[in-house]
């Protein structure tokens, strides 16, 4: 894999890549907004590693100010980081196991193991079943800001250790409780007419 540089400018996160010679080369540069809508879409899905690098120059952007996301960004961008922490933290204890795709590929799923089994567990359920528990949670608390109330939620599931961002134990805590809810329910009703991704 290339070296590449992910950094905040005045006009947006600029990507440059080091090529044969060692220098390195403009890539692309994508403005605050569109870089938080492709994270959002499953744009780093495939790339968490840079994705979170991506994470880290929006909010260096916001620190030098060139620019200043509103609370409904902010809430997707902590959904998006906790829900990569919690795969981050699932691979490192449980692995991956092979899957088949729905196109009938073979591929790598990073497994969750809890108190009631294990289920492979991807990056665009995951934050969904955060928008679908956390956050609603926040609405109903909180109906005059939501989204500020979310990303509050959400700054609790994470700390920095040892230089690195990751899951509170308040944060895997909670994680644990939802997804071992949701295996207890899947063994107990079996699954849905139509099956998603975990």
């Amino acid at each position: 894999m290339k070296t590449q540089v992910i950094e905040a400018t005045p006009d947006g996160i600029n990507f440059m890549q080091r090529n044969e010679s060692g220098n390195y080369q403009h890539q692309k540069l994508i403005g605050y907004k569109t870089a938080i809508k492709s994270l959002d879409a499953g744009g780093y899905d495939y790339d968490l590693y840079n994705g979170l690098r991506v994470t880290a120059a929006i909010y260096e952007g916001q620190s030098l100010g060139y620019f200043i996301p509103t609370d409904e960004q902010n809430m997707v961008i902590y959904r998006w980081i906790v829900a990569t922490l919690f795969i981050h933290d699932q691979l490192a204890k449980n692995g991956t196991v092979e899957v088949t795709e729905e196109d009938g590929s073979k591929g790598q799923a990073v497994m969750y193991i809890g108190e009631y089994g294990g289920m492979s567990i991807y990056p665009a359920p995951e934050r969904l079943a955060l928008a679908n528990n956390i956050e609603s949670i926040a609405c109903e608390m909180y109906r005059d800001n939501p989204c500020a109330a979310a990303v509050q939620m959400y700054q609790m599931f994470v700390e920095v250790k040892d230089g690195a961002l990751c899951l509170s134990e308040w944060g895997l805590d909670g994680l644990t409780v939802l997804h071992d809810g949701f295996i207890e329910t899947l063994n107990a009703e079996g699954m849905p007419a139509d099956t998603v991704k975990h």
